[in-house]
């Protein structure tokens, strides 16, 4: 049976350690910069030479992270990091932003690349275009079921990696603008501040909140932990090529546990004997979780997926308070586990949360103990009142900590054998010949001659003690012979510098580090990148672009003066019944074709094999249309296949002129820029883009698009084997945060959640700036707007647009006030930018 790939994280070096002793076959890892887990410690570049030889010196491959989006500022930056991991021997760099692809495709063409999970590949048409564009393996959205991941497998011909353990994103990997919009953090540049974990209430539109069942907990979007483990088997079937356990930002110990647990899983399913034992299911809950899913493997598992009432490590349970005594402040609990000094507990407490702290007395039958055993009554000291019933939970386990530290301290993986064969004469150098098991083999001599010994010669027990001080390689001494002359003396000092010079060249055998990339050819490459097709011919005039949901709303878009249209993507369901069909691209092509407008088609962002059809349908009625809009990797490339003009939209994330001049290569008619990317480099990537841009300057954001739907789950009732009572027809929802925001919160007919800012993007006094930064066009974005808002919107902006086009002075602040009055909007990115 093929075995996957085992891949693990490594936040730190200790983690590196942790991973490689506990039998990962591969390990991912980031540098200081480019890294989407930039909170972790990561590894500098001298850093990143040692865990690529330390790795590859056990057999295990490097992985980097090079997975965020790339400013134009930093792109030769980049191009050089790129050079430097090539030359230091990583395996491959894991990419998300498609301009860096593009540049790491004329660069380095000699290193593997893969593409991030931020990438939001999730289906077969995607995969292929990666593939025609030199990646080799594609890691996987969280959200493909079994299925889909077998067919991507299939049909696209490329390695495909997935996750199998570990935290869970809410949103689409790579769609994710919460932390970025809301606080400056962004997750697609490696600041994701998980506003996922924090408490929201469910309202409708107007704030007002709406009854739950109890069962549900504030932790609206905080899922559990993924935990494929019992699922091994199905995976392999499915052709997967690589297991991937998340938690760079995880401790050494906790990588330790995973690791050693999925590598004994898989050998056992490579003997062909699978199973996980409850002490293995208990290892992986202890060390962390937020209670287990297995995602959607199976499809969309509702409510099952989520942690409603914590957010964080929960442990294991431990048992119930029978009773609490006030004076001595000691809680009497049964156990359902096993306790010891030095563990972690908390006390789920009726009132207040949680209580804490550290085992630090033990109390059996009113004698002091070490340990307790499940089914024992013991007492412990706890300062913070609890009451009779309040759970206990074991967050921490003394013992499994200290046997995963012991786990990369003691270096137990299966060492190389190491042969040896020295010779020491008098008046002649000693020679070792090394040997190791792939034959690899290395003859050295001592930089002194034998001499003949005053007290005490040499003996085989010294040599064999020396020689074999291999504990810090991956090596041990498996065989020593040669020939010791009678009375000859060596120094010890000779010998040790013998060992570690045939260690490091067997080493340098195992792991060859490839030729180094000339410089010369390295700005040669580096030049060619930056060449682009000529500018094509753009409108002299800006164009005013409203993205409508409906027909009435495209009707109030063009009677404001909308000069482009976008219609279609997604159908929410608060309006009812689907808004985007056949039909209604028949009748919205009509109508803007007599108000002398140009309409361009929406495709959804998220589109799994299997939905393309419906969205199809209305293509194919609205093939008159000026063009398509891909809202991913997938549309782009069946559109263009089949002739139609397409836009690029922002969903892809253009941040660079690589990625524009990707786009002009691919026969983009043009892009709308990322909503991250601020006005001073709007403008810098204006200046010389080989394609006309477009910017968003106004609606409300959409921060997030989930596979999991909060109303069905929430209100309808749905679970993996429960259907939904579908509460969301013809209703409005929102979230509130803790501070009072509401976020507009839309599901759409394909039962997937759109997370919208709590304020509106605004830049209609800033239009004037815009307007210098050399873009093509302006987009509103009023896709679940009303017509009566549509036209009012559309109508500011078109007077103070033909006011700048003019010439005539505009009061564009008064405009703005008098649109807004004194509701609460945002810039968006377009004066601060993202770190």
């Amino acid at each position: 049976m093929r075995l996957p790939e085992l891949l693990a994280p490594a936040g730190c070096w200790e983690a590196l350690v942790a991973a490689v002793q506990n039998g990962a076959d591969a390990v991912y890892l980031g540098g200081k910069a480019f890294n989407a887990r930039r909170q972790a410690p990561n590894f500098g570049e001298e850093e990143l030479k040692k865990a690529i030889a330390y790795a590859h010196a056990w057999g295990v491959k490097v992985y980097v992270t090079v997975n965020t989006l790339v400013t134009e500022e930093e792109l030769e930056e980049a191009a050089s990091f790129l050079r430097f991991l090539y030359e230091a021997g990583a395996d491959a760099v894991i990419v998300q932003d498609l301009g860096l692809l593009r540049l790491a495709r004329l660069v380095v063409p000699e290193l593997e690349l893969h593409a991030s999970t931020q990438m939001t590949i999730h289906n077969s048409a995607s995969a292929r275009w990666l593939k025609e564009h030199g990646v080799k393996r594609v890691i996987l959205a969280r959200e493909c079921t079994l299925e889909e991941v077998a067919r991507i497998k299939a049909s696209s011909g490329l390695e495909v990696e997935v996750f199998v353990h570990g935290a869970l994103c809410f949103c689409y990997s790579g769609q994710c603008l919460f932390s970025s919009l809301v606080g400056g953090r962004s997750g697609n540049r490696g600041l994701c501040a998980q506003p996922c974990r924090l408490p929201y209430v469910l309202t409708d539109e107007k704030g007002r909140p709406l009854p739950v069942p109890e069962e549900i907990g504030p932790y609206l979007l905080s899922p559990r932990d993924l935990n494929l483990s019992s699922h091994l088997p199905s995976l392999v079937a499915a052709g997967v090529d690589g297991l991937k356990i998340e938690g760079r930002l995880k401790r050494p110990e906790y990588v330790a546990v995973v690791v050693r647990i999925y590598r004994q899983l898989l050998d056992r399913l490579g003997e062909g004997r699978f199973e996980v034992k409850p002490e293995e299911a208990l290892a992986l809950a202890q060390i962390f979780n937020r209670d287990f899913t297995p995602g959607y493997l199976w499809g969309r598992p509702g409510r099952d997926l989520m942690s409603y009432h914590r957010p964080n490590n929960r442990g294991v349970y431990l048992g119930r308070v029978l009773a609490y005594d006030r004076r001595s402040r000691r809680a009497q609990v049964k156990l359902a586990a096993p306790l010891r000094l030095g563990d972690g507990i908390e006390f789920w407490v009726s009132r207040g949360g949680r209580v804490g702290q550290t085992v630090t007395s033990l109390f059996r039958h009113g004698e002091r103990v070490e340990a307790a055993a499940a089914g024992e009554v013991v007492e412990l000291p706890v300062e913070e009142r609890v009451s009779e019933g309040d759970r206990v939970f074991k967050t921490a386990d003394v013992l499994l900590l200290s046997e995963a530290r012991a786990s990369y301290q003691r270096l137990p993986r299966p060492r190389v054998p190491l042969e040896f064969n020295f010779t020491a004469r008098v008046g002649e150098p000693a020679h070792l010949r090394a040997r190791d098991d792939k034959g690899h083999e290395v003859v050295l001599f001592s930089q002194v001659k034998g001499e003949k010994a005053a007290t005490q010669p040499l003996s085989w027990e010294m040599v064999r003690e020396k020689l074999g001080r291999l504990g810090n390689t991956p090596f041990f001494l498996s065989r020593l012979e040669g020939e010791l002359e009678e009375g000859v003396f060596l120094p010890v000092s000779e010998l040790n510098e013998l060992r570690r010079r045939a260690v490091e060249e067997i080493l340098s055998r195992r792991c060859p580090l490839p030729h180094p990339l000339e410089e010369k050819t390295f700005q040669e490459r580096w030049r060619k990148s930056q060449k682009f097709p000529a500018k094509e011919a753009r409108p002299s005039l800006p164009y005013l672009a409203v993205s409508c949901g409906d027909e009435k709303a495209v009707r109030a878009a063009l009677a404001a003066g909308a000069d482009r249209i976008y219609f279609g993507g997604e159908s929410f369901r608060f309006r009812g019944c689907p808004s985007v069909t056949p039909e209604a691209v028949a009748k919205v092509l009509r109508l803007v074709r007599e108000a002398g407008a140009s309409l361009f088609l929406l495709t959804p962002r998220i589109t799994k094999d299997g939905e393309e059809k419906e969205v199809w349908a209305y293509l194919e009625r609205g093939k008159e249309a000026d063009g398509v809009v891909a809202g991913n990797l997938g549309w782009f490339y069946q559109l263009k296949s089949r002739g139609f003009k397409v836009w690029v939209d922002w969903y892809l994330h253009p941040f660079n002129r690589q990625a524009l001049i990707l786009w002009a290569e691919e026969g983009a008619e043009g892009v709308t820029l990322s909503p991250e990317l601020n006005l001073r480099q709007v403008r810098k990537l204006a200046e010389s883009a080989p394609l006309p841009l477009e910017v968003l300057v106004h609606g409300w954001l959409p921060v997030m698009v989930s596979e999991h739907c909060v109303v069905g789950s929430v209100l309808g009732g749905m679970g993996l084997k429960r259907p939904c009572s579908i509460p969301c027809l013809g209703r409005r929802f929102a979230l509130r945060d803790r501070l009072g925001f509401l976020f507009p919160l839309y599901p759409d007919y394909n039962c997937r959640t759109h997370l919208f800012n709590s304020q509106e993007l605004v830049m209609l006094a800033h239009l004037p700036e815009l307007l210098t930064a050399g873009v093509a066009g302006l987009r509103l974005e009023m896709r679940t707007a009303e017509a009566e808002e549509v036209y009012r919107v559309t109508a500011a902006y078109r007077k103070v647009l033909d006011a700048c086009l003019s010439g005539k002075p505009v009061a564009a602040e008064e405009q703005e006030e008098a649109l807004l009055g004194k509701k609460e909007f945002t810039r968006g990115h377009y004066f601060r930018g993202v770190v």
